[in-house]
């Protein structure tokens, strides 16, 4: 686990290293030098970020729209030619409902849980058709003042297409450009007479100035979207590292088992879930024999190295979910969840068996040629009694009672056992 969790800090580092290069090399270019899954990656965090905006600026956007629309209908009225004044107005109206149809059924669709994958073409379309539709209404006005200020309104509606959409500047170009050719289509068989410098502003300017700041924005967003890649990095690389650390805190540098810090507050927790559960969990109190003898005549290494082997054999027979730790000096203790005491007992001579077959030379030892240990065990069931140092008890008392028939053994004792809270 830990050295999975060196590999993983290494391999953030290396990403943020190759994110840092490409941030550098971004902020000299306008253009794009990502790769396609990062290009895929922008412009769905682009789209995300974006929708978002929408759902949450809708509501107050929809009141500046109306208001806007309180104020400038009497101003156009009152300022367009009697003669065009009924017929004007009109128009004006059905520009601002394209308006809200296309505001409305943006929300919509950015209120979709799971939005299209063709959500970007829909929304191009839908644009293409309602510019078409303001064109083509607005530039039917009979007064040259209206013609005049709708030419500004168009050009603002180009603009929001082109930095609020969150579509692909170029794809909005395109379908500001298939409706800047339709609105023209139309208007040929109309007999108003738009001026040209009037055509080349909304249909020609308009869509240039909104594509380069478009494109402006988005190599910008481009810069930004690096940085929060950077960012969440360095975030994931400093958990890891404090977990890293957590676990090195937990962690019995020798044998690299756990260790007692942070053991009673797991073994609380594990009665915890047994009281829910109902399922058993075992406890194995494991104690190598005579160990004081073996490191006093063979040394503090042979020691230390005779402990990784019994670790060793301890870590190769429980479970993944099963916890060992080294509780102190030549003493484990191992959980085993949902383990009855059948299979407790099953496991603990395993143990004892393996240990045996290791054959570590103990010529000291009153009992075996070979190294050996002892283990005590019980088994809670969820009995709202007893604690976590009366499991513990139960366990150790049970390591006694082992001691005492002879040692290279195991026994058992209930955790109702008499005996153990009266010693």
């Amino acid at each position: 686990m830990i050295k999975d969790r060196s590999r993983n800090v290494e391999q953030l580092q290396q990403e943020k290293h190759q994110i840092e290069v490409l941030l550098e090399k971004q902020q000299k270019r306008m253009r794009s030098i990502f790769s396609a899954d990062l290009e895929k990656q922008f412009w769905q965090d682009r789209e995300d970020r974006q929708t978002n905006l929408l759902l949450r600026a809708f509501l107050p956007a929809s009141i500046i729209y109306f208001i806007f629309e309180i104020i400038s209908l009497p101003i156009n009225y009152f300022t367009t030619e009697l003669a065009y004044r009924t017929h004007d107005v009109l128009l004006t109206m059905v520009s601002y409902s394209t308006g809200w149809f296309a505001l409305l059924f943006m929300y919509f669709m950015a209120k979709k849980p799971k939005r299209s994958e063709n959500y970007s073409t829909i929304i191009a379309t839908i644009i293409c058709l309602s510019l078409a539709l303001v064109q083509i209404v607005l530039f039917s006005t009979q007064s040259l003042a209206m013609t005049w200020r709708g030419s500004l309104l168009i050009v603002l509606a180009q603009i929001f297409a082109f930095l609020c959409t969150a579509i692909k500047p170029l794809k909005i170009f395109m379908a500001t450009l298939v409706a800047a050719i339709i609105c023209c289509i139309v208007l040929s068989f109309s007999k108003k007479v738009i001026p040209h410098w009037v055509l080349f502003n909304v249909m020609i300017l308009g869509n240039l100035v909104g594509l380069a700041l478009a494109t402006l924005s988005v190599s910008i967003e481009r810069i930004r979207f690096l940085q929060s890649i950077i960012i969440n990095l360095d975030k994931q690389i400093t958990e890891t590292l404090n977990q890293h650390l957590f676990e090195l805190s937990q962690q019995d540098t020798l044998t690299l088992l756990g260790n007692r810090r942070g053991f009673e507050q797991h073994l609380k927790q594990k009665m915890e879930d047994v009281k829910k559960t109902k399922q058993n969990l075992a406890v194995l109190f494991i104690d190598v024999d005579y160990f004081k003898l073996y490191n006093d005549n063979y040394g503090h290494l042979n020691g230390d190295l005779a402990l990784i082997q019994v670790a060793q054999i301890i870590s190769r027979h429980i479970a993944e979910n099963d916890l060992a730790i080294r509780y102190g000096g030549e003493e484990f203790v191992i959980l085993l969840e949902d383990t009855n005491e059948i299979d407790a007992k099953l496991i603990a001579a395993i143990i004892i068996q393996d240990m045996f077959d290791r054959k570590i030379p103990h010529d000291f030892s009153k009992i075996s040629n070979y190294l050996s240990v002892s283990i005590g065990l019980t088994i809670y069931g969820g009995e709202q009694d007893f604690e976590a140092d009366d499991i513990l008890k139960a366990a150790d008392f049970a390591l006694y009672q082992a001691k005492r028939n002879g040692r290279n053994q195991s026994a058992f004792v209930a955790m109702n056992h008499q005996a153990i809270f009266n010693s």
